[in-house]
């Protein structure tokens, strides 16, 4: 499916806004940071899908809001998105992001470390520049306000994901609840930041929370499901690539409640393994394939849009625009990568 237009609407302001966030001072911490954000020779950024900042652009152009006030407010959380990518790499041992090493890979855990704190700080001092840009400062503080809330509950997300890959007995709820935190929380900031630099009030801001949220739900399920079965030309990663790492993802967890009988063992006796291997990923992915686990995911993430999509319907949303985010939510849904 072809990308909407509205991502790549604001990428060549939201790239060079990302170049001037970033110390030119040739240092081996910044040269990390750099390569985490797809650094080219000419010396910008090539981000991925830049979904987030877009999100908070459109929403606040489209309640009639000064995008350019609200450009470092998108930066400054696609800045707190890769902080968060770097860290999750790290602890979940992904050597590979993007078709590339990831930074841990090329420059050690310890520095990249480094790498992700540094993202942090950065991402707070470029939403600073709001103000510089006109904004007014109330409105700087709140949107500062809700990113901090939503950094809060994103690592909160990730403790209990990797908690996760040690028990057995994840619940659908568990999960949601962990999801809802670590990817729903900053797609959540991304729409309620766009409504705030807008000056939409609280309760417009609650409401397109709500649909980032349901929106970051439906977006980490289709993540769950190309962790497993997504072909590694398209995501840069192997088939069973989650499996190998023990990964409790939607999927396992719900043929974890529902697989009885042998298929029970084969995934009880695969995921106590301190090391899964290729003949253990095989034989879960069959097990996934004879309970309907990929079709019961995206079942899930299809209903998470419904209802992202619901949650638009009561905002004062434009009908146009929510068309446009229509088109984003098939994507979603639809994506390889």
């Amino acid at each position: 499916m072809d990308t909407p237009d509205f991502l790549n609407r604001y990428r060549r302001e939201v790239e060079a806004e990302v170049a001037r966030a970033i110390p030119a001072d040739g240092s081996s911490l910044y040269e990390m940071v750099r390569y985490q954000l797809g650094w080219t020779d000419a010396g910008m950024p090539t981000l991925g899908k830049c979904l987030r900042p877009a999100l908070c652009l459109f929403a606040c152009e489209t309640l009639g809001g000064p995008a350019p006030q609200a450009l470092p407010v998108a930066v400054g959380i696609e800045l707190l998105h890769n902080f968060s990518l770097i860290h999750d790499d790290i602890e979940d041992g992904d050597e590979l992001r993007h078709h590339r090493p990831t930074v841990w890979k090329v420059y050690g855990r310890e520095p990249a470390i480094m790498a992700g704190m540094a993202l942090w700080t950065l991402a707070y001092q470029t939403l600073e520049a709001a103000a510089e840009r006109g904004a007014p400062p109330e409105r700087v503080r709140e949107a500062r306000r809700a990113i901090t809330d939503a950094c809060n509950e994103m690592i909160e997300g990730q403790h209990m994901d990797l908690t996760f890959e040690q028990r057995g007995d994840v619940s659908l709820a568990e999960y949601t609840a962990m999801i809802s935190r670590k990817t729903g929380a900053l797609f959540a900031a991304s729409l309620a930041t766009g409504a705030i630099m807008a000056g939409a009030g609280a309760e417009e801001a609650a409401k397109l929370a709500g649909f980032g949220r349901e929106l970051g739900l439906a977006f980490q399920i289709r993540d769950d499901i190309l962790g497993i079965w997504g072909e590694g030309t398209a995501t840069g990663k192997p088939v069973g690539a989650d499996i190998a790492k023990r990964k409790k993802s939607l999927p396992v967890v719900h043929a974890f409640q529902q697989v009885v009988g042998p298929d029970r063992e084969v995934l009880r006796n695969a995921y106590s393994k301190p090391d899964i291997g290729e003949s253990d990923i095989d034989d879960v992915l069959d097990v996934l394939q004879r309970w309907n686990a990929r079709y019961f995911a995206q079942g899930l993430a299809e209903d998470h849009r419904a209802r992202a999509m619901a949650a638009l319907a009561q905002t004062t949303i434009p009908r146009p625009a929510r068309f446009k985010f229509d088109e984003l939510t098939a994507f979603i849904l639809e994506r390889e990568y």
